[in-house]
């Protein structure tokens, strides 16, 4: 059973009198173990419900629209975690004190149904793989890294094999769509274990839709964790001469590109970013694949279509991530400064919070900002932040919000985002 934290208004639940603290028991039969359950069971038109209230249990007959749910946000059960060693895991190199979520090591499939989530399925049951199988939840995002046995075991730190091949040909059986990452370590899922890698999953491509390469994310508070090389230039360029191989090689059932490199070993390459057609649906976007792409594009097809220029001289601070800042002035900077009375400069944040390996806009810092930009701030009207530094909850990772950092700079803050001309309306003219 689940119990209900809250009954929206104007809803079904609402009009059959369930509130807070009611549970549901079962619709149409099945047991309602989880939020997932019953996001799956209560899609159906005709629902045959039970549920308790103060201790007495009630079934009701329900006819709806197919799809439409019934207004619930039931309380949320554990989320299952990580139970692997990975010698690369970003989670073990935070930093001390940050908030409590950020040290939690997701390994639950259900959220990687519903929010893209990457899990390892490590743990994933028989039982496990039957439920997706039979709830249909597809796509699923899985971290591979290596097929190879003794690749995983350097990997994971397992002490034994544990398969993925197998777990994948069930998912695969049952038409799960899957999307999988290989996290790049040098000297260890690189070469002729990367090569089969990528060759054991195209068994599968009728439903594996994608394979990422992303390069191993290294802070400086990697204490008691092995040593591990970063992807250099040298190794990101090997990897993009590989990849014009796999792209004739291996073509998805819907003859899309099988293989995707992230963004990162392209700049990495000081190579040219693909256009847009080489990323198909951006399945990975959320994974550093083709994102600088789609916002280069929106940016400048923004530009483009804008009449706006302000009406006296205005300058402007764009801080990025050291990486975001190279893709900022080699692809979009050159046509913002053709827009009259505006000069925009754009300024690499190192990142100090993390270790400067890390050059990611997403994992800037507030206090990093706030340091590097308060000397000069005050010879700009705004400094415009990059939107993926803040989270749903409007803060930064070290839970500085754009005000407070305003507040230390004395300086506007704007969170741009890939309409930089619209923003200036923020600015005072």
């Amino acid at each position: 059973m689940i119990e209900i934290k809250q009954v929206l208004k104007d809803s079904i639940a609402e009009d059959l009198g369930m509130e807070q603290g009611d549970k549901i028991l079962s619709i149409n039969g099945n047991t309602i173990e989880d939020f997932l359950d019953l996001h799956y069971y209560e899609s159906e038109p005709l629902l045959v419900l039970i549920f308790q209230k103060d201790g007495q249990n009630y079934e009701i007959e329900i006819e709806k629209e197919q799809g439409r749910a019934l207004g619930i946000t039931p309380s949320r059960d554990d989320m299952t975690t990580c139970s692997n060693n990975c010698i690369f895991c970003f989670i073990k190199q935070n930093p001390p004190g940050m908030r409590r979520q950020i040290y939690v090591c997701d390994e639950d499939y259900r959220y990687s149904f519903l929010q893209g989530n990457f899990v390892t399925l490590t743990d994933a049951r028989q039982e496990d793989l039957e439920r997706i199988a039979r709830q249909k939840l597809s796509p699923l995002y899985i971290s591979i890294h290596a097929t190879d046995p003794q690749a995983r075991k350097q990997l994971f730190q397992f002490e034994d094999y544990i398969p993925i091949l197998e777990k994948l040909e069930y998912l695969d059986q049952h038409n799960i769509e899957m999307h999988t990452q290989i996290v790049l370590v040098p000297g260890v899922n690189d070469g002729e274990i990367l090569e089969k890698t990528i060759k054991d999953l195209y068994n599968f491509k009728n439903s594996i839709k994608s394979v990422a390469i992303v390069p191993v994310g290294l802070t400086k508070h990697r204490k008691r964790l092995p040593h591990i090389d970063p992807v250099d230039r040298e190794l990101a360029q090997n990897v993009l001469e590989k990849e014009k191989v796999w792209q004739k090689k291996y073509r998805n059932n819907e003859e899309e590109n099988f293989v995707y490199v992230a963004d990162e070993i392209y700049l990495l390459a000081d190579q040219k970013l693909p256009q847009a057609a080489h990323y198909a649906d951006y399945y990975q976007i959320e994974n550093g694949v083709g994102l600088s792409r789609k916002i280069i594009d929106e940016m400048l097809d923004n530009i483009h279509k804008s009449s706006y220029s302000p009406k006296s001289k205005t300058k402007i601070l764009l801080v990025s991530g050291v990486l975001g800042s190279k893709v900022l002035r080699e692809y979009v900077l050159p046509d913002l400064q053709k827009v009259p009375n505006l000069e925009l400069n754009i300024l690499p944040i190192k990142n100090k919070f993390f270790g400067e390996s890390v050059t990611v806009s997403g994992l800037l810092t507030g206090q990093d900002i706030i340091d590097q930009v308060a000397e000069q701030s005050s010879q700009y009207d705004a400094v415009f932040l990059p939107p993926r530094c803040i989270n749903h909850n409007g803060v930064l990772l070290d839970d500085v919000t754009p005000e407070e950092i305003e507040e230390k700079i004395g300086t506007k803050v704007v969170l741009a985002g890939t309409n930089i001309l619209e923003k200036m309306s923020y600015v005072k003219n």
